[in-house]
């Protein structure tokens, strides 16, 4: 008997064989990726993290955005779980509400400056470190949020990021001079 009457593959059983293996190895190459980029993080921090920013950006904040503003933040800055810890203590202890209570009563510069770091994260969608700035969000980032309804974001595309083929919104009581 010779090889090939031995072995006859349908084309069918290939090709369904070939997709199921590609399923399960992009699902435990898609794992060892996350592990590997540093992307699995205590799920406490990125809450505390959560919790803090909401005090300091009154927003509807975006989680996956908000895990890259504390991946950035926590590489450029050193301690930045400790700092989160202490003005989440701080908030609690003197029942701050809103980032307008809580900015002028933090005296401490380093805890001052890391919460403006954060706002700014959050604002800007950079994250500016010693060893440079670090683009987190462009999109998501909070400035073109209070815009939205009357500018687009600055983008080659006509109405928004990734929107090639969105109409522009409209632009409202244009003053003519």
């Amino acid at each position: 008997m010779s090889f090939h009457k031995k072995f006859k593959i349908k084309r069918r059983g290939l090709l369904l064989g070939m997709s199921a293996l590609a399923t399960a190895a992009s699902f435990t190459q898609s794992r060892s990726f996350a592990a590997s980029t540093g992307e699995i993080y205590e799920p406490d921090s990125i809450l505390l993290f959560m919790l803090v920013s909401k005090i300091l950006v009154p927003h509807e904040l975006d989680h996956f955005v908000g895990q890259k503003i504390y991946t950035a933040l926590s590489e450029s800055e050193e301690n930045f779980d400790n700092t989160l810890h202490v003005i989440q203590g701080f908030i609690i202890e003197n029942a701050v509400v809103d980032v307008e209570h809580l900015i002028p009563a933090l005296t401490d510069m380093t805890l001052k400056n890391s919460a403006l770091k954060i706002i700014s994260a959050w604002y800007s969608g950079v994250v500016h470190g010693k060893s440079g700035d670090r683009v987190v969000a462009f999109e998501e980032a909070l400035m073109f949020k209070v815009t939205n309804d009357v500018m687009t974001i600055p983008s080659y595309a006509k109405s928004a990021p990734n929107a090639w083929n969105a109409t522009a919104v409209p632009l409202l009581n244009i003053p003519s001079f």
